[in-house]
């Protein structure tokens, strides 16, 4: 993303003189000034050939308003539209991890911040509640803090952990995010290669279901793809309790 000349008013938003196609997308997503410049700076390491990925991992990070915590780089499902598997970069946020940090690494990271937040968010690019006590201690100790927290997930965490965790989660998490993706099993699973087979699918509907009895907010989200009918999803969604989100398809972060 090319800059054009901007200032930053009060908010941190940015304030371009001229605007392009890509600012204006930048200016409708809400991101920051700071948000920019860090994109331009990664996007110009990318066409100069530049090593993008350096020794350091990024375990705490900052989008917008919101601080994200990347904890893990692996997940349940192998998702067709990832861009994961082309690279782990979010908003020019390089999120290879070299190993998977402990809770006195992610306090740290946090503690490093040198920026202000509306809440914390266990996102990354990889499924948080793989590791469930590791959220739960660093949100525990968020939640001491008086800070808001939200997880988006693919809503398989019981599955994977072979019980209900959702009610592990009540008065840690404000909002959980789910990514629905779906209205039915046969195109969950061609989306979303699940690895549970046919209880992946009717696994994330329970799992939102259930995380509305547990979690304030409880959101479900689809990525439009190309073919997919968002409607039958968004119907789906509020059936079962959640409100529903659109997410840009090729727009990440």
């Amino acid at each position: 993303m090319k800059l054009v000349e901007s200032q930053a008013n009060e908010s941190g938003k940015v304030v371009p003189e001229r605007f392009g196609p890509a600012q204006q997308a930048a200016q409708s997503e809400g991101l920051s000034a700071r948000d920019l410049a860090r994109i331009a700076a990664y996007n110009e390491r990318k066409h100069a050939g530049i090593t993008l990925f350096s020794d350091e991992t990024t375990i705490a990070y900052m989008i917008r308003d919101s601080l994200y915590l990347n904890i893990t780089n692996r997940c349940s499902n192998r998702c067709t539209f990832c861009p994961k598997f082309e690279e782990l970069t979010v908003k020019g946020h390089e999120l290879q991890l070299q190993y998977e940090p402990d809770f006195t690494e992610v306090t740290a990271a946090i503690d490093g911040v040198g920026a202000s937040y509306d809440e914390v968010v266990f996102c990354g690019f990889g499924e948080s509640l793989i590791r469930l006590d590791l959220v739960k201690e660093v949100a525990a100790e968020l939640k001491w803090r008086g800070l808001k927290v939200r997880i988006n997930t693919d809503g398989q965490a019981n599955l994977v952990h072979g019980r209900n965790i959702v009610p592990e989660l009540a008065d840690l998490i404000d909002t959980v995010s789910v990514s629905l993706n779906a209205a039915d099993a046969s195109t969950y699973h061609r989306l979303c290669n699940t690895p549970f087979g046919e209880e992946g699918f009717p696994g994330v509907c329970d799992f939102i279901r259930e995380a509305t009895h547990h979690i304030p907010t409880v959101v479900a989200s689809a990525v439009t793809l190309p073919g997919l009918d968002v409607s039958k999803v968004r119907a789906l969604a509020l059936s079962l309790g959640a409100q529903f989100r659109e997410r840009t398809y090729t727009e990440v972060g």
